[in-house]
């Protein structure tokens, strides 16, 4: 997928976000770390900060992007992706700082744990 592809798909993705309710979102994995090689998804991760957020499987999104949908996420991923994810909208300004601040503190609070937990289970899998 080329540049010009990829910018289409996001802007795609951007507009059915926006229809279905989403706050904020942003561009993670691969692409946002300009790592991705020419067959990556495009990892989009948005928040909608209602009662009860769609499923991911429920919005009909643009082929290529695989979406997070924050609000149902693990602490593990919500943290990285606002620790190191890029922005793609925000309609929610104060909400999406709120987000941001208090998931960034949780995140780094429990890295350590998450880090532990994660080294533990390589040595008990290498171990049998």
């Amino acid at each position: 997928m080329n540049a010009d592809e990829v910018g289409a798909r996001i802007a795609g993705a951007i507009t059915a976000l926006r229809d279905a309710g989403a706050m904020f979102a942003y561009l993670h994995g691969s692409r946002a770390t300009r790592t991705a090689r020419p067959d990556s998804d495009i990892d989009v991760a948005a928040y909608f900060g209602s009662g009860d957020p769609p499923q991911a499987y429920d919005l009909l999104l643009p082929s290529g992007i695989d979406l997070l949908v924050l609000d149902r996420a693990p602490l593990e991923l919500r943290g990285r992706i606002a620790a190191q994810g890029r922005l793609l909208f925000d309609d929610a300004a104060d909400e999406r700082v709120h987000w941001e601040a208090t998931t960034r503190k949780i995140y780094f609070d429990e890295l350590p744990r998450i880090t532990r937990a994660h080294r533990e289970f390589v040595e008990a899998v290498s171990h049998g």
